[in-house]
């Protein structure tokens, strides 16, 4: 037999063994104080990087002086006229030379394409337009030229060239021709000119052949106004 006060610890053990399960697993700690304070705050992406603003290139500014220019020169056109005197053998039915000349003067006109380099003193020139010259003939032509140029000023300029001349001849049936024919004539070119803006002068000597009884060339002169 159990002593009484045997007897109450066993009932207070048996007890205890029946709340336990029924109060759950006691908690290993109180995390408010094992822990750090967390921070509600959510972090915000970061902004994305904004790309530097690209430098505005300005545009380029045709048949007008601007010092605000980046490329390496100007480009003018011009329009120009004036007047020719060519010689050309005279030939006989076997195209054979007689000895003597045709010779005449005669006109043209056309468009002038300058580039002017700011750097160095050269400068490219082009020439498209129309010629009649010894009486008869039609002259369809492209003249490019390389130029030397010595500058006086910024609106002042005196070239000495060289280049060649691509033109296409009509030949009419005339009174001092008797060949009807379209020829494709190039020539040595050599020209020599002022500019002074807004005009300009040019002079031309071009050379197909040179020979005894057989010489073919021209010269020209030009007066224009560069835009």
């Amino acid at each position: 037999m159990l002593t009484l006060k045997k007897q109450h610890f066993f009932i207070f053990f048996l007890c205890l063994m029946i709340a336990r399960p029924l109060l759950g697993e006691p908690p290993a700690g109180d995390e408010s104080f094992s822990e750090e304070p967390k921070n509600n705050v959510e972090e915000l992406p970061a902004p994305p990087p904004i790309a530097a603003p690209q430098p505005v290139r300005p545009k380029r500014k045709y048949f007008i002086e601007d010092p605000q220019r980046i490329d390496a020169g100007i480009f003018h056109v011009a329009f120009a006229a004036g007047g020719n005197f060519y010689i050309e053998p005279k030939l006989d039915a076997n195209r054979v030379p007689l000895g003597d000349y045709f010779k005449d003067f005669g006109f043209q006109g056309g468009a002038y394409f300058d580039y002017d380099y700011d750097d160095i003193n050269l400068g490219l020139r082009g020439f498209l337009g129309y010629k009649y010259i010894l009486n008869s003939v039609h002259v369809f032509t492209f003249d490019p030229m390389v130029r030397y140029l010595w500058k006086f000023s910024d609106k002042v300029h005196f070239g000495l060239g060289v280049g060649g001349s691509a033109a296409i001849w009509f030949r009419k049936v005339t009174d001092t021709s008797g060949r009807e024919e379209v020829a494709f004539i190039p020539s040595l070119l050599l020209g020599a000119g002022f500019d002074f803006n807004p005009f300009m002068v040019d002079f031309k000597w071009l050379i197909n052949r040179i020979g005894p009884d057989s010489t073919i060339m021209g010269w020209e002169g030009y007066f224009g106004f560069r835009l």
